[in-house]
């Protein structure tokens, strides 16, 4: 490269450096209030410059030899010529907040209530019948009879929980079987607790779609409200809303 090239692309980079920079000092000056491009002087102010950045990109891009390497590497640039007077003015930023908080408060709703109501019914599913006392019960002797089994049949712990579960189970693949009368007093107490396992299991999901539904009262919907209120998931805005609602679907 001569000389005077080598000087033209310094003064040409130098000029660019002081138009970004006066475009950066228009910018914060516009969020400051301090002056105000919505004018006919700012647009026409925000188009040169637009022009000036396009026009340099081109002339890059046209001068580059590995094209595609540079539209890759240089998105920033590319950036720099998309006109975003209108996405990123204070009003549509603070419209933009104001959107992505309603919808995680939305959010937060739908999806407390959605846990809310998956646990109420396994919750009601559990304890139909008695069903998490017995399986409970049932743990605890799983876990009791693999410890006596393996110590009894002189094996590992996990083949013990391995032959626990398969008996409580009532299943009986047979691949593991006691030998000694201690493993097999433990198989005789695991059998019986099987059986009892099955049928609190099938008296549970036939009281659980059997059951009556529970109608909940305008007070208890009211109450849910204001526990939502209180966790930040709702506003008092919507609470009151909600309220209405309730005394209006009473009336």
């Amino acid at each position: 490269m001569n000389a005077k090239l080598e000087r033209f692309f310094r003064i040409y980079n130098a000029t660019l450096t002081a138009v970004s920079l006066l475009a950066l000092i228009v910018v914060v000056l516009d969020w400051c209030q301090v002056i105000q491009l919505n004018g006919t002087l700012g647009r026409i102010l925000i188009s040169i410059l637009l022009l000036v950045f396009a026009s340099d990109y081109l002339i890059r891009l046209f001068m580059a030899r590995g094209k595609a390497k540079m539209l890759a590497t240089n998105t920033f640039r590319l950036s720099t010529i998309v006109p975003t007077d209108k996405v990123m003015s204070p009003e549509h930023v603070q419209k933009v907040v104001s959107s992505a908080a309603a919808a995680r408060r939305r959010i937060g709703e739908a999806w407390h209530h959605l846990t809310h109501h998956f646990k109420s019914r396994l919750m009601r599913f559990l304890r139909g019948g008695g069903l998490i006392y017995y399986l409970g019960l049932s743990a605890m002797l799983i876990l009791i009879a693999s410890v006596v089994y393996a110590y009894a049949e002189h094996t590992t712990f996990w083949n013990g929980l391995w032959w626990a579960i398969v008996t409580a189970t009532t299943v009986g693949y047979g691949d593991v079987t006691p030998h000694t009368l201690l493993g097999r007093l433990v198989a005789i107490i695991l059998m019986f607790t099987g059986i009892g396992l099955i049928g609190t299991l099938t008296s549970s999901i036939t009281a659980y779609f059997t059951a009556e539904p529970i109608v909940s009262s305008p007070a208890d919907e009211l109450l849910k409200y204001q526990k939502l209120q209180q966790d930040g998931v709702i506003s008092k805005k919507e609470l009151m809303a909600q309220k209405n609602k309730l005394l209006h679907k009473k009336i």
